[in-house]
Formats: structure tokens, sequence, C-alpha cells
């Protein structure tokens, strides 16, 4: 499949100056520059309060608190922090419950998709911008020197569970584990910003860690990427559940700290902006690469049989194979790399016609590789955290688990 054809021609498009016209904006390169120096003055402060209110020593060990459990409650912070917990207990007022109820019904039906696009889209996108790769390395939540699979195996999974943490029913609802789960996130990248931009960080040509920039691509390849995927493999899904996922997501970012001006707000915007940003940030790169080799590393831990191949060639056919060879995925020669993309693509269209007739999801390729992964990160999960991987009982049973 061709990505320029996908998307009417994108390629060609002038990315140096671009208006959206949902929201008027003017996204120069001058201006999204400076969007890499701004960071979430609302959780910015909330960390600086923590730093005067316990000092250094008690402010680190939240912040490792915070990468080394799933959950940790509001009554475990200590009062410095309320403000930033009733400030960001809901959604924003402007939200379409409606839409939302409908984004959350797309994801219920297509997740084990979703969790495989995650994985195998998402995540290489992100990897290819060089600069916001660096402070996943730095941050080293990621992956480490050496082969320390079991640390990058919890990252995964803990990304997944956000994922379906706050596409579940009543996730998103105010005080839901969805609403938790973005505050955790938030006050992370906080951390991260106070922390690892005070040690050797080159703040000029890398910007502030977790930006303006590198927040509206995240935002950007969780939704805009997650629908693109299914079109890519031909699976039908109407323009205004498009739509709908979309609008969740926007406001799932505007509660996790990116700026409104950073969030277009249609798909078809939103769509360019993605690209515009990977044009400006995808490059090889070190850090990015070895993000790949762990990710890559941990599918051949965990997959099984006949799926053991796929990821290689499922990220050279959902980010294209340009992109794919920043990441050093060179998928070997033969006839796999040439009839996989349409094998999968027609088994995923087939799985519609077949969910449609009988009413629950058919127990193809792309599906058996969502189940492989997220019973995979079930088992990091028992070891190092102090709380399962957590699939809710309606996704348990729409998914057949």
């Amino acid at each position: 499949m061709n990505w320029e054809s996908f998307i009417g021609g994108v390629g060609s498009f002038d990315t140096t100056s671009v208006i959206y016209p949902s929201n008027r904006i003017l996204m120069t390169d001058a201006f999204l520059d400076a969007q890499r120096q701004q960071g979430d003055p609302l959780a910015d402060e909330a960390i600086d309060r923590l730093l005067e209110t316990e000092g250094a020593d008690s402010a680190k060990a939240l912040f490792n608190q915070l990468i080394g459990e799933i959950e940790m409650p509001e009554a475990s912070f200590p009062p410095s922090m309320q403000d930033f917990f009733e400030t960001t207990r809901q959604l924003p007022a402007e939200a379409d419950w409606q839409k939302i109820r409908v984004a959350q019904d797309l994801f219920l039906d297509h997740g084990p998709k979703f969790l495989v696009f995650l994985y195998y889209k998402s995540l290489p996108q992100l990897y290819c911008c060089a600069n916001g790769a660096e402070v996943l390395t730095r941050t080293g939540r990621l992956s480490r020197q050496g082969d320390d699979m079991e640390i990058f195996a919890r990252r995964i999974a803990e990304t997944g569970q956000f994922l379906m943490e706050v596409m579940q029913k009543g996730g998103l609802q105010p005080g839901g584990q969805g609403i938790q789960a973005i505050q955790k996130v938030r006050l992370i990248h906080a951390s991260i910003r106070r922390f690892t931009g005070r040690q050797n960080w080159d703040g000029e040509a890398l910007g502030v860690p977790v930006n303006q920039e590198d927040l509206a691509v995240t935002l950007m390849t969780f939704s805009v990427s997650m629908v693109d995927a299914l079109r890519q493999f031909g699976v039908a899904v109407a323009p205004d559940r498009e739509e709908a996922f979309y609008h969740c997501w926007k406001n799932i970012g505007l509660l996790l700290g990116c700026s409104p001006e950073m969030i277009p707000d249609d798909l078809a915007s939103g769509r360019k902006l993605l690209e515009q940003i990977l044009d400006r940030q995808a490059a090889p790169s070190e850090p990015g690469k070895l993000l790949t080799k762990a990710l890559l590393n941990f599918a051949d831990h965990t997959l099984k049989g006949r799926l053991k191949p796929v990821p290689p060639f499922l990220i050279s056919e959902l980010i294209g194979q340009e992109r794919a060879q920043m990441l050093d995925i060179q998928p070997p020669a033969g006839c796999l790399g040439i009839w996989l993309p349409a094998f999968l693509s027609s088994l995923l269209q087939l799985g519609e016609r077949l969910e449609d007739k009988f009413e629950g999801p058919m127990d193809l390729l792309i599906e058996e590789l969502g189940r492989q992964t997220v019973k995979a990160m079930v088992g990091y999960f028992d070891k190092f955290e102090k709380r399962s991987f957590a699939v809710s009982g309606q996704m348990t049973r729409r998914w057949n688990m």
C-alpha cells in the first residue's frame, strides 16, 4: 500500500506553512520550533510546589513511585498536589459524551487490532522522532543498556494498560481509572522535565523534555494513526465513528497537558499535523534504533509459532519502508515480505464481515497477535507490579480472551 495515495497526496504537501482550517492556526516551522521550548505549566507548577514543600529527595522518591507502580491513589500524594488533582479530575467541559461513547464502542469492536497498531505503528512512529527518542532513552523508562528486557516489557505493558483504561466504558468519567491514568502520566512528564532537563540536556537542540510538539505528535499517533491503520488494512469504519475517536483523544490530550493550539479540531487536520511533525522530526538516531530493537526483542520473546516473523514486516507496512529503515528495520528478503501485507489485509476484511454476521470476533491472525501480546503483558506485570495487568470484563468477553 502506498501511504501517499492513501491520504491523498500528502507526501507533496507543503508543511513549512500550514493553516488548519478548523482552528485557523498557522503552523510554521518557527511556531513549532517555539513549541519545543514549551512544557505544561499546570503540571510543572505542581512539581515545583512539591519540591518547595517536600524537598528534592521526596520529589524524586515520588517520581520513582510514579514510574514503578500502576496505581497511586490521590491520597498518597502530599497536600501541595491537591490543587493539581482537583483541576484535572475531569475532561474539559466541551467534551461531547455521545462521541466519547462512540469512540469507546469503536475501541471495544477493534481492541486487539488497536493494541497491535499501538505497538507496531504508533510507537515506531514516535521512535522515528530523533529528538523525542532521546528523552525516552535518557529517562530509562523504555530501554536500558544491555539486555534488560524486563524494564522495557513493563513499559510497553503500561502503555497498553493506559490505552485500555482510558478507552473502557466509564474510564473517562470524573475520577475514573482513565482519568487517574491521565493524571499520573501528566505528572510523570512534568517530573521528566524537571529532573532530566537539568542533567546535561541540550535544550536548544532538543527542546524541553516532553515538550508541546512531542506531546502533539504522541497524541496524533494514539488517535490519527490508529484510525489510519484500520484504513490501511481495509477495515471499513464510518467517518462519524472515526471523528468521534479523534474527538475523544483530543479531549484526552487537553487533560494530558497538550496546548489547545497544538490540537487540530478534526481528523483531517490532525493527519496533516502528524505528517508535518514527522517530516520535521523523523531521522535515523541511535536512541530510535535502540528502542525499536527493544520492541522487536520483546515481540520475539512473547510471540509464538507463525507470528514470530510478523512484527518487522508489520512495522514496515504500517509506517512505510523509508521510516522503517530509519529504525534499522530491514525485513528479510523473500516471499513473506511480498504476500504478508495483502494476507493481513484480506484477513482483517474477512474478519469484519464475519464479525458482522456472527456477532463475535474471529480468531484471525491479527486478533491472535493482539491476544498473545496482551497475555505477555499480563505475565510481565504479574512479575514486576503490585497489580496484574487489567483487562475489563467487557473487553475480555468481546475479545474472547
